[in-house]
């Protein structure tokens, strides 16, 4: 198939840049969290310059992950569940108000963000039992995974409404088609529209490769743990990427190993997503449900 010139990858990212920029109480944030000088008072006091921000920060830090602690400042969040994991639900927090934005009339949005949230507490959820250190990285991670199809969508609604068609709620059939028809797919968008908001690396890579997580030129334990808490997600009924739920995803019993795990723990994680999603959903999506 003739593919007509399209923007390299790193040419349409720079393109949409400034859609989708970290706002500037993010950065200001990166800064603060950054400085070796920073005390949790500098912290809480650039959080609490945003009142959105904050509430809905103090909505999550009072959920039933957190052991429903009466925390009532922003402050005693910081206190109780450290600067580094409280950036990263500041992170998801900005980085879904900017990207739900992205305007498309491909995407179902409700649809779109309840299969992100699934992805973003089983992938919190797996990575806790895995014993990784600031199991809200991945969070961020699972709640942004997907961020590249609103680019796509936006950028070549053709091209992704003829994938769409064909990937009839398959993901990975989804990516596949995508990498034909436009010469990259939403993972690979994804993973480098994160570079923007300075995401690691290694959470950068999971998103790329998660449709391709034994292919990935390296093995960090977050690729493996992205792509589990994607199948997972799209086997739930009210989580799956295609909103009809339900799809008997196959897990690679390679990925299971490395993190330590198998098929037997999946049971004993739904109803803690189920909990976890509903106050999750209230604090970062009120209006989507």
């Amino acid at each position: 198939m003739h593919m007509p010139q399209r923007p390299t990858l790193e040419a349409l990212v720079a393109r949409v840049s400034e859609l989708v920029s970290p706002p500037e109480i993010h950065l200001r944030l990166h800064e603060v969290i950054e400085s070796p000088s920073s005390t949790s008072d500098d912290i809480a006091e650039v959080i609490m310059t945003d009142p959105n921000l904050s509430a809905r920060i103090l909505k999550i830090t009072n959920s039933a992950y957190y052991g429903r602690r009466r925390i009532e400042t922003v402050s005693r969040a910081i206190t109780l569940i450290g600067t580094r994991d409280l950036y990263n639900i500041a992170l998801a927090i900005n980085a879904m108000r900017v990207f739900e934005k992205i305007p498309s009339e491909l995407v179902n949005v409700p649809v779109f963000w309840r299969h992100s949230l699934y992805t973003a507490i089983i992938s919190r959820l797996l990575a806790r039992r895995a014993r990784i250190l600031h199991p809200e990285r991945l969070f961020v991670a699972g709640l942004l995974h997907d961020i590249g199809c609103l680019v796509l969508y936006s950028a070549f609604p053709e091209e992704s409404r003829n994938a769409l068609l064909v990937a009839q709620g398959d993901e990975t059939l989804l990516a596949e088609q995508e990498r034909e028809l436009i010469g990259y797919n939403h993972a690979e968008v994804g993973g480098e529209l994160l570079r923007l908001w300075k995401i690691p690396d290694t959470l950068c890579n999971a998103v790329a490769w998660h449709h391709r997580p034994l292919d990935a030129p390296e093995t960090s334990i977050e690729i493996p743990i992205i792509a589990i808490a994607d199948a997972l997600a799209n086997r739930s009924e009210e989580g799956a990427f295609s909103g009809t739920g339900g799809h008997a995803t196959l897990i690679d019993p390679a990925l299971w190993a490395r993190i330590g795990a198998d098929e037997s723990l999946v049971e004993d994680l739904w109803e803690e997503v189920d909990e976890q999603f509903a106050e999750a959903a209230q604090a970062l999506m009120p209006g989507l449900r």
